[in-house]
């Protein structure tokens, strides 16, 4: 069983610690903690919602403890979707700190459980803000093959301070950051504050943080910081993900961190999440692959399409065996992403299959348009989405720029994009939309006004 697993780490690093803003845990106290708290779980299966990404943490490891299945929420997505969440899921008790302490609240009378949660230990929800949630069903084994995996090529160890910024919500923070330092006995810092660049460097600098993990755009907005404050970071260890890597991050984060190992990582939740990486030492030459399969994972592309299998790979989709069925066709996990390999294995994400535009006949990857953009040191951002005019679809670009007029963004897409890709209409604004985590809330091709 997972914990058991978590336990043996733990005990071998006991006065390693945990802790937030307020309170400090050892790594002893938390599993005392746990496994106090696991004694009062008696169902299947819990929601954690908590304001504390400590108390998020201890709640998790409470439900290991018990061997029951947790449901990680996020007050950061708001109430609606973390309530459609409940509703989908069937959560009638949670764990929550909203009184302060961490505590069992039921929310709803208990239902019949149309799955067989045995093995079960997460359920995670994919992190999308609108339409109904698929909760992939992560097991002790996906778990624990997974981190197995990640120490492999993730150098981190006792004598490192990790700063978690983000929801455990998400697989890649709850397995990624959490639980691989529990297992490599990390000091973990928590920071539950919305992101904010001046804030978050000087947590860095503060607990003399060496490890930190997040998309490019979190890690470009905070070396652009470093850089404007003059405040060298004491990063040993960088892992990216969530997002394509471009050019303009890679150069950025490796002006204001010179010696910093960066690790490009590719994941998703459905795979608990790390599916690739591409180790430090390969950065600087390809900072935009991510690098080779896992040691558990094959991986294949068919049609363009990245596929895997091992065994991180989710059971299923709770309660939606046709999801299911669809995801999992041929025992191989359709990603959904877009893929290329070079001539040595190398994966090259380009973007997601559904989010790919179709103009004249050719395929075109927003991604690469952004990329291609933000290659401009005006653009911070850029964001390039299809809209359906009829039967065609055309090409809109909105850029997050300073001192640039519309006329000079079309002179910049006419020198830096090959035709098919010119955009044919293109605004400057002052903000993208995002969700809690960071990342680009990216729409499929939209319709016509």
């Amino acid at each position: 069983m997972l914990y058991e697993f978590l336990r043996e780490r733990m005990l071998q690093n006991p006065r390693q610690t945990l802790s937030d803003q307020c309170r400090t845990f050892t790594y002893k106290e938390a599993l005392e903690y746990s496994k106090a708290l696991a004694r009062k779980l008696a169902q299947n299966k819990y929601g954690v919602l908590c304001r504390s990404e400590l108390n998020a943490g201890l709640g998790i490891l409470s439900c290991l403890a018990a061997g029951k299945t947790a449901v990680p929420l996020s007050y950061r997505y708001g109430q609606a979707h973390t309530e459609r969440i409940i509703r989908h899921i069937g959560i009638s008790l949670i764990l929550t700190d909203e009184n302060g302490a961490l505590e069992v609240r039921q929310i709803a009378d208990p239902m019949p459980e149309p799955e067989n949660l045995t093995d079960v230990a997460l359920i995670l929800c994919t992190s999308g803000t609108t339409g109904t949630p698929k909760g992939a069903m992560i097991t002790h084994e996906n778990l624990m093959t997974n981190l197995l995996d990640i120490e492999r090529y993730f150098y981190i160890g006792d004598s490192d301070r990790i700063l978690i910024a983000r929801p455990l919500y998400h697989c890649a923070v709850l397995t990624g950051e959490f639980l691989i330092s529990l297992c490599r006995g990390l000091d973990i810092s928590f920071y539950n504050g919305e992101f904010n660049p001046i804030r978050l460097t000087r947590e860095i600098v503060t607990r003399d943080v060496s490890v930190l993990c997040g998309t490019p755009t979190l890690f470009y907005h905070l070396c652009q910081m470093a850089k404007r404050q003059k405040m060298p970071l004491p990063l040993k260890a960088a892992a990216v993900s969530g997002e394509c890597m471009t050019e303009v991050v890679a150069k950025s984060m490796r002006s204001v961190l010179p010696s910093t190992e960066i690790y490009n990582v590719y994941g998703l939740t459905e795979a608990s999440p790390s599916v690739s990486a591409l180790s430090h030492e390969q950065f600087d030459t390809f900072p935009l692959s991510v690098g080779f399969p896992l040691r558990s994972v094959e991986s294949k592309t068919e049609n363009g399409e990245l596929l895997i299998h091992g065994k991180s790979i989710m059971r299923g989709y709770y309660n939606d065996p046709t999801q299911t069925v669809k995801a999992l066709a041929d025992g191989w996990l359709h990603t959904g992403d877009a893929a290329e390999l070079d001539d040595d294995g190398r994966i090259f994400i380009k973007g997601r299959k559904d989010n790919m535009i179709i103009r004249a006949g050719m395929n075109i990857y927003p991604q690469e348009i952004e990329s291609a953009l933000k290659s401009d040191p005006r653009i911070s951002e850029a964001f390039a989405f299809g809209v359906l005019e009829g039967i065609t679809q055309r090409l809109h670009v909105r850029v997050v720029a300073e001192g640039l007029s519309k006329a000079e963004l079309m002179s910049i897409c006419r020198e830096r994009l090959p035709a098919y890709e010119i955009p044919d209409a293109a605004e400057i604004v002052d903000a993208l939309p995002r969700n809690a985590s960071g990342k680009l809330l990216r729409p499929k091709v939209v319709m016509s006004a």
